[in-house]
């Protein structure tokens, strides 16, 4: 059990990965970007619209029917923040394994949830707007008020599959228990977005698709040694400052920097003249 991680769940691509391993790595973005354009395809020309639509309909028509299942979903899905700092705590501290490649797979997963969210909302500016299904087609409402932060964005990708499965491939590459339980609860958090109207299935399983793609690619050994390397060596000069920003950037990365796009909007808006 003390060199599981060595032994059979570091998938990242070092010299001591078999060769077969590398490849299927190295080919999962390009067949994720391959995907990816086909759902975008198949959402502007129309053809993935009727599926879209009965999938949606199906988990939305169970929202509202007990108020003990839309608190157990809406709520619970609060409770994902805690168990990643849980995982990357136990991870970034666990003695056993390859301790210095295990701590950078964890600052390139760090990297790799805002270079994803951009490359996300690049793909949702370059297409069509597309409404909210709660809005364009209708649908049951929770049994409690909620209200989602949807910033007047664009339902196509979703902004929260990207992110979460982002991380959940990046924990995948370092630890497989760690990563198929961060990849439970990106899944679960995902469908309670179509259970309550906010996100189509296209949208969900597009923006996960671009989360895991881009995590397998930032993941690769020159990107790690150039940039997670020198981040890491900063630890024993200044260990206070380190594991404070840490601390602060992983709460940040757990709610895909909300916070701290909302102060950025809030200082544009206060220099533009917007009110």
């Amino acid at each position: 059990m003390s060199n599981e991680l060595s032994a059979s769940a570091d998938l990242a691509p070092t010299a001591a990965t078999a060769p077969s391993k590398r490849v299927v790595t190295d080919l999962i973005p390009i067949c994720a970007a391959v995907l990816v354009a086909i759902l975008c395809v198949g959402w502007i020309t129309g053809l993935s619209t009727g599926l879209d639509i009965r999938i949606y309909q199906t988990f939305n028509d169970f929202c509202g029917w007990s108020s003990t299942l839309d608190k157990l979903l809406l709520q619970g899905s609060a409770l994902k923040n805690a168990l990643l700092m849980c995982a990357f705590g136990f991870l970034w501290f666990r003695a056993d394994g390859d301790v210095s490649l295990r701590r950078e797979l964890l600052i390139t997963t760090i990297l790799t949830v805002p270079i994803s969210l951009v490359l996300n909302r690049s793909l949702s500016t370059l297409l069509p707007f597309r409404d909210r299904p709660i809005y364009s087609i209708g649908g049951n409402a929770p049994s409690f008020e909620w209200r989602a932060d949807l910033e007047h964005w664009s339902s196509f990708p979703s902004d929260h599959a990207t992110y979460l499965f982002a991380i959940a491939a990046g924990f995948w590459l370092i630890s497989r228990p760690w990563g198929a339980v961060i990849g439970m609860a990106a899944t679960v958090v995902s469908l309670t977005r179509i259970f309550v109207g906010v996100h189509f299935p296209s949208d969900i399983l597009t923006g996960a698709l671009i989360g895991i793609a881009t995590s397998l690619a930032v993941s690769r050994e020159p990107v790690r040694i150039r940039i997670a390397a020198p981040i890491i060596a900063l630890e024993p000069r200044y260990p206070s400052f380190f594991y404070a920003a840490l601390l602060v950037t992983f709460a940040e990365l757990s709610e895909a920097f909300q916070h701290t796009r909302h102060v950025g909007l809030a200082i544009l808006h206060l220099f533009g003249g917007h009110h």
